[in-house]
């Protein structure tokens, strides 16, 4: 019993170590450094003020498997409170909690890893900022 608890503990992590894990999803906030993004849209200010950018994107991996993200950046002097959610036409969704977004960070939204499809393509994300929320569907 004990080498089995053994062996699953090598294998899970192994699979961690070289990148086997799927990306994290909603509904927590996630760091975005070392995420290969297919496609993003440029930044834009959110209406809420100039200082928070945000931005539309779409993880795609070898396996054909997507997911479609939110990320804010915080440009601003002070802490935000950020929320958000993204929705895809091929099923990746998801929805993040309401969340404190500290001055210079950027975070995040996942949605769920669904198989790809480019049939009917669109993304679509929300970005609620200090209760004002800016929907962008591409």
């Amino acid at each position: 019993m004990r080498f089995k608890a053994l062996t699953v503990a090598a294998v899970a992590a192994g699979a961690l170590t070289f990148g086997v894990a799927p990306a994290s999803a909603a509904p927590y906030w996630q760091t975005t450094t070392g995420v290969n993004f297919k496609f993003c849209t440029a930044y834009k200010h959110h209406s809420v003020s100039n200082n928070v950018n945000w931005k539309v994107c779409e993880v795609v991996n070898a396996n054909n498997d997507a997911q479609v993200v939110v990320i804010v950046q915080n440009a601003a002097s002070v802490a935000i409170t950020i929320g958000g959610s993204v929705d895809s036409s091929y099923g990746s969704s998801g929805t993040c909690y309401t969340s404190t977004l500290n001055p210079d960070f950027t975070r995040g939204c996942f949605g769920r890893t669904v198989r790809y499809s480019s049939d009917a393509w669109w993304i679509q994300g929300t970005l609620t900022v200090n209760g004002v929320k800016d929907i962008w569907t591409i």
